[in-house]
């Protein structure tokens, strides 16, 4: 089955080489003996392929590729660790996501595996569509633009290490009914010396950034991995900011603990004007205490 998929996406692309004007899907669905669902996602594959590459070499009888990456940094260290669990937090979130919405997404690895998902589901045409998704990520920005998602750019200076733009005061008509949002920690229950939630972001810029984009913006939805909650920075950006919002948290496992403390949270909340509520992407994966140990 692989191979077969291989060489058609092989032959697609040959296709497409030696064509000089665009191709109907359904030509090609029909050149090929598939549907156009798969073609769609033959296009997804092959375009993730070739925006990680700049060319192939062959040196000293080894063959390798130019690869095309992000300026380095902090964004760019964080991107392939744990991958398959911000793959997972992603379809999660995107199953969150009304169609007709107008969203803001924040810079982070997590929250570009959202964006690289709203390309997916824009290519094959599915559910969530007609999005109006604005970012100050700039890899995020290029997957929306390249799935034709209607987009555009939040903050002003742009920050190598985030591939980010960030600015002091957000400058905006553009009101979202939606942010995602990424967080380099997140403390919750007692643990939080706030409302018994709160945010942390890495870099203080970033948190200044973040506390003007949540103030207005009614519902938020917090894509962080496990390793990162009962983490904090010395930056935060939630606490009062979330008063008067719908906050979701969505992760890839849970804890038995964590678990309990979200549950009182979830009861919590709500006498302080926050409706919250959490997902586990990978519950299956949850792990017990002694388990963890």
């Amino acid at each position: 089955m692989s191979q077969n998929a291989d060489c058609r996406r092989m032959k697609l692309l040959d296709i497409l080489a030696e064509s000089e004007e665009p191709r109907d899907l359904s030509d090609l669905s029909t050149s090929l003996g598939c549907d156009e669902r798969t073609i769609r996602r033959d296009l997804d594959h092959l375009q993730n392929i070739m925006q990680r590459i700049s060319g192939l070499e062959v040196r000293r009888g080894k063959a390798l590729v130019a690869r095309s990456g992000y300026s380095p940094g902090y964004f760019t260290h964080q991107l392939d660790r744990n991958a398959i669990a911000k793959g997972q937090i992603a379809q999660s979130v995107l199953r969150l996501l009304p169609d007709d919405m107008a969203i803001a997404l924040t810079a982070g690895s997590t929250t570009f595996a959202v964006a690289r998902e709203i390309r997916k589901a824009s290519v094959e045409g599915v559910s969530p569509s007609n999005l109006i998704v604005f970012t100050n990520s700039v890899p995020s920005l290029l997957e929306l633009i390249a799935a034709g998602v209607a987009t555009g750019v939040l903050g002003e200076i742009y920050n190598h290490d985030d591939c980010a733009f960030h600015s002091p005061e957000t400058r905006s008509s553009f009101q979202p009914g939606i942010a995602i949002v990424g967080a380099s920690g997140v403390l919750f229950g007692n643990d939080s010396p706030s409302c018994g939630l709160d945010l942390f972001s890495h870099r203080s810029e970033e948190a200044a950034f973040l506390k003007q984009l949540l103030a207005n913006v009614p519902e938020i939805i917090v894509t962080v991995d496990n390793n990162k909650l009962g983490k904090r920075h010395p930056w935060s950006f939630g606490g009062s900011i979330l008063q008067g919002k719908k906050v979701h948290i969505v992760t890839d496992f849970l804890t038995e603990t964590q678990s309990e403390k979200l549950e009182m949270l979830k009861e919590k909340l709500p006498s302080i004007g926050i409706q919250f509520q959490y997902t586990a992407a990978n519950p299956q994966n949850n792990l017990s205490e002694q388990n963890k140990i």
